[in-house]
């Protein structure tokens, strides 16, 4: 008589072993891509405790936070193709919301310097990165109360009319405090509290396109850049007024390319301490 006990259990051992391969393909299959974003200032990253020079001053941003949305990629073909992104509390599918804001402590900053991407952008591919720091106009000047996160964040906001700003970037010193708050502006409605249903005046959506590194990919947001030719102090604050002297020096610099960039992808950027 045939013990069938043996030929089972080999069977069950053999099931397991092959479920278990084919999990571990699908993890590896479904381990999504990313692009981490690191703030610098004169090639050494920073953070919320870092402090810098400027302006004969000593400083440290309290909130630097931004939204990036229509990212592309660029394949070995040198065509461009949507990135799409795995939704999550930082983003959604077409729009990330990248940074930290310092007033809310360490532990509870909500600091993300990370795009997700899925498998279909193919990151391991690209050659190129290309987006936009803003947010669409479909999407800017949505209620945030119904919006999933992060559209719906309430320093992220100004209101119905104007929509959402798209960076926000504030800085303290032993003397001043500074901000420079990007957004849409010149923004028509029949009310405050109506959104529009054309386009801003000034967009103020600045795309950028930089090459990625395969092995390494990183994008570098250079603060030096974005501060150069402006001497910051409670004075010149900045909330994208287009005839504030310190406004257009920032919408310039955002402008810059090469070197002067204000994102950039310098691979010898310092680790901060």
């Amino acid at each position: 008589m045939i013990n069938f006990k043996p030929l089972i259990l080999i069977f069950l051992i053999n099931l397991f072993l092959i479920m278990s391969c084919d999990n571990l393909g699908m993890s590896a299959r479904e381990t999504p891509d990313e692009v981490a974003f690191i703030p610098s200032y004169n090639g050494e990253s920073i953070g919320c405790d870092s402090v810098i020079t400027h302006s004969d001053d000593r400083w440290h941003y309290t909130q630097l936070q931004f939204y990036i949305s229509d990212i592309s990629l660029k394949d070995s073909m040198g065509k461009w193709q949507k990135a799409p992104l795995i939704p999550s509390p930082y983003q959604t599918s077409n729009v990330a919301l990248l940074g930290e804001n310092c007033n809310l402590g360490k532990e509870n900053s909500k600091a993300n310097w990370s795009v997700i991407l899925t498998k279909q952008a193919r990151l391991i591919n690209s050659s190129h990165i290309r987006f936009t720091l803003g947010l669409p106009f479909a999407v800017n000047h949505l209620n945030p109360l119904t919006q999933q996160s992060p559209l719906n964040v309430p320093t992220m906001f100004w209101g119905w009319q104007q929509g959402h700003k798209f960076l926000r970037l504030e800085m303290s010193s032993s003397k001043h405090d500074w901000l420079f708050h990007l957004g849409s502006v010149a923004c028509q409605s029949a009310s405050p509290l109506r959104a529009p249903i054309k386009e801003c005046r000034y967009p103020n959506r600045y795309t950028f396109e930089l090459p990625l590194s395969k092995a390494n990919p990183v994008v570098i947001f250079e603060l030096s850049a974005l501060l150069k030719n402006i001497m910051i102090s409670e004075q010149n604050h900045c909330q994208s007024s287009p005839n504030k002297p310190s406004c257009q020096i920032l919408v310039t610099n955002l402008q810059q390319q090469g070197a002067l960039a204000v994102f950039q992808n310098n691979q010898q950027t310092r680790p901060h301490e």
